[in-house]
């Protein structure tokens, strides 16, 4: 105590209180003042208001100040460093996007298509051993050199599942665009720098991203797809959840490669159920096996990434005002604050 009493000026000990060893509130419980949930306080410093006017949004990034702004402060702007390695899913992720994408490519090397089909789907295993052996240093899996031989064994037979399952029900579509990056600078923590420009959403907010695939048809259609490790959110929850990603990079797509998006689905790389979840346009020519629920039309697709807009200028406009404010209720997963000793949000 006294070593951070050292850290205050001296007035702190002169101006303190004291209270009787054991003593207790005599006040009744429901004569005291409740302690509601602080909204937060707004940020005020001019450069920074202005730096977020400016901001170039990622959509992952936008999902973060929807579920808490506080939460978003500190991760995004404090940016904390961990005294931790990447945690397991985070590092696994990585690596089955890095090596998804090697096996892709490799497959349009090799045969002319990056199309998993039965007759190449051995390759594409082989593919898949090289690429995950090449990129696995890059991406520690563990400290644990027994778990990380283990995880890696894991990942290897729910990619090479995933690759069965999208070769038994090929789409005919070809996958065109693989970690497709747009609005990346150099320096940006996601990856490479890219050729295309940042996508401008009405209102002029500017987003920045990285698509995991886009496949495309014969006549120009496309579909968007976002690997997921596990559990997916469907199409009837994205508004809900505060999920924008596959709305905004439907719209990226449309409006930086000049096609039609006829859908955009996360696509799940573990799990019982590996059918992509989302949303497919029922006014389209594509045809994809998918839950019937995630079929809609034309007009109700429109609606959904309006929505989705709308959410996002939503956010992007708090941002620019400073509008911290507290939502414990979607801060964590499952609920609750994820930061209380930085928040102090009481419940």
């Amino acid at each position: 105590v006294d070593d951070v009493c050292d850290l205050f000026h001296e007035t702190l000990t002169s101006t303190r209180g004291r209270r009787g060893l054991g003593a207790v509130d005599d006040a009744p419980p429901a004569a005291r003042e409740p302690m509601p949930a602080p909204a937060g306080e707004p940020l005020g410093d001019p450069r920074l208001l202005e730096r977020l006017g400016r901001h170039v949004w990622s959509a992952s990034s936008l999902e973060r100040w929807v579920g808490c702004p506080v939460a978003w402060f500190v991760e995004r702007m404090l940016v904390p460093e961990d005294f931790d390695p990447d945690p397991e899913p985070l590092a696994r992720g990585a690596l089955a996007h890095a090596a998804l994408k090697d096996t892709l490519e490799g497959l349009r090397r090799e045969t002319g298509t990056a199309r998993l089909r039965p007759e190449t789907l051995e390759l594409a295993r082989e593919l898949l051993a090289l690429a995950l052996a090449e990129h696995e240093p890059e991406h520690g899996l563990s400290v644990s050199p027994q778990r990380r031989t283990a995880l890696r064994r894991r990942l290897q037979v729910d990619l090479e599942r995933y690759l069965r399952h999208a070769a038994e029900n090929e789409t005919g579509l070809e996958p065109a665009e693989l970690e497709l990056g747009f609005g990346i600078s150099e320096g940006d923590d996601r990856g490479e720098p890219s050729s295309l420009p940042p996508f401008e959403l009405p209102g002029a907010v500017r987003l920045r991203g990285r698509i995991d695939r886009v496949d495309v048809s014969a006549d120009g259609e496309a579909l968007v797809y976002d690997y997921k490790g596990g559990t997916v959110v469907p199409s009837a929850r994205w508004i809900k959840d505060g999920k924008l990603q596959l709305a905004l990079y439907m719209l990226a797509v449309e409006a930086l490669l000049g096609m039609r998006a006829a859908g955009g689905f996360y696509q799940p790389l573990a799990g019982e159920d590996l059918r992509a979840r989302g949303v497919l346009d029922g006014d389209s020519a594509i045809a994809v096996e998918c839950v019937a629920r995630d079929v809609l039309e034309h007009a109700q697709v429109r609606e959904l990434l309006g929505e989705a807009v709308a959410a996002a200028r939503t956010a992007a406009a708090e941002a620019s005002r400073g509008e911290l404010q507290a939502r414990p209720d979607t801060c964590a997963f499952n609920g609750g604050c994820k930061y209380p000793t930085i928040c102090r949000c009481e419940r």
